[in-house]
This record gives C-alpha cells, sequence and structure tokens, in this order.
C-alpha cells in the first residue's frame, strides 16, 4: 500500500487529533478501500516539524519492533519524514466503556499484555491515556508508542528504571479495571493506585487529554 504525500494533499481526512503545537494531527483516509491512520507533523512550525521528525522516527521504530505481535495495529510504513501510516482499529476504547460489565474480561488481557511487552523489556508508558487501550472482537490493541521504551537486556539503565516503568504500565491496568468493573479491585488495587498518585504528580510523561474519536471531515487541498 503505497501512500504519497501528494495522495494525502487530494484525500479526504477525517481528523481524530488537530495537534496543538507540537503534536501531530492525526487523521483517518481511505486507500484501496481501507480505513489508514496518518500521524502527521508537515503542517507545524519549522521546531515542531523537526521535533516530529524524530518522535515518528522513534515510534515508527518501536511499531516494527511490535508487528509480531497481534495487539498492535499493522504499520503500512513511513509517508515521509513527518508523516508515516498504520492500520485503523475499528474499536472502542476502554475509556468507552465505563460500568460496562460484559467487558469486565478486558483488563485481564491488558494485564496479560502487558506482562509480555515486560518479557521483552519493552515499556508504554502512557496507557493511562485515555485513547490508548482500544478492544476489537473482544481483544486488546494498543496504539500511540510515542513514549515508549525499549531496552537492551545489558543497558544498565533497564535494570534502574524497570521497578518504575512496570509500576507505570500496571497502574493503568488497574485503573482501567476500576473504571470497567470497579467492584473486580482488591484492597492492593486500591492501595496500589493511590501510592501511585504519588507518582503521577512527577511523572514525566503526562500528555494532554486525546479528543474523542470521531472527527471533522476535511477535503484535501
Amino acid at each position: 500500500m503505497n501512500i504519497t504525500r501528494d495522495f494525502l494533499n487530494r484525500a479526504e481526512k477525517r481528523f481524530l487529533l488537530h495537534g496543538k503545537k507540537k503534536q501531530a494531527d492525526v487523521y483517518v483516509i481511505e486507500n484501496d478501500g481501507r480505513a489508514v491512520v496518518v500521524k502527521d507533523y508537515l503542517n507545524k512550525g519549522k521546531i515542531a516539524r523537526w521535533y516530529g521528525a524524530f518522535t515518528l522516527w522513534r515510534e515508527r521504530r518501536n511499531y516494527e519492533f511490535l508487528q509480531q505481535f497481534d495487539f498492535v495495529p499493522r504499520l503500512i510504513g513511513q509517508i515521509d519524514r513527518f508523516a508515516f501510516a498504520m492500520e485503523y482499529v475499528d474499536g472502542p476504547t476502554v475509556a468507552e466503556l465505563q460500568g460496562q460489565r460484559e467487558f469486565c474480561f478486558l483488563p485481564g488481557k491488558l494485564e496479560e499484555v502487558v506482562r509480555e511487552l515486560h518479557r521483552h523489556r519493552f515499556f508504554h508508558l502512557d496507557l493511562r491515556k485515555r485513547g490508548n487501550v482500544m478492544s476489537r472482537n473482544g481483544e486488546v490493541v494498543l496504539i500511540d508508542f510515542a513514549s515508549s521504551v525499549r531496552f537492551s537486556l545489558w543497558n544498565p539503565f533497564y535494570w534502574l528504571m524497570r521497578p518504575l516503568f512496570r509500576y507505570v504500565d500496571i497502574s493503568a491496568v488497574i485503573k482501567w479495571r476500576s473504571f470497567i468493573c470497579p467492584g473486580s479491585l482488591s484492597e492492593a488495587d486500591r492501595r496500589f493506585l493511590k501510592r501511585f498518585e504519588w507518582v503521577r504528580v512527577l511523572w514525566f510523561f503526562n500528555k494532554p487529554r486525546l479528543p474523542k474519536r470521531s472527527g471533522d471531515k476535511e477535503n484535501g487541498n
């Protein structure tokens, strides 16, 4: 599936996010009858574009590593240095499942996914954000790996940061369990979340909230 910048300029776009400052624009286009998500920094200021080129390079490398797993969208590829495309995930975010007890199984599957990532020395670090955990056909799908970190086994920072990074990802599992199925929390889970509030105050990966999944439609230039 070859998507060029010229094709993007002509395509009708449904925006999921009109990025502000150093945030990318995120939108859905149709290509060969398939919905595709594009993450794009081209229309930002000069400094934001160059910052975006670096973060997209990092995120694309993370997606390439994660293609071995079913819980990650298929990466379509780089469009240019300021944009890449990936599979569109058609399903609700966990933020849309509040109190829906029929989805009480989902946090357990998220916990399995997080453990699999950690076995590969990979930490998402942004699972608490509203749109980054989704459900498709009853399975967990993770998106947005811009803040994620992957270590080699012999990297000394892995052993230094591993406890904190595990703590951050696991806190997200408990958060979404309390959100979807609050009655299922144990006393240990509640203590964990309470302790994590102190970590969250200082957490350097805090980000603005994501907008809703539905967005405006815009024609290409």
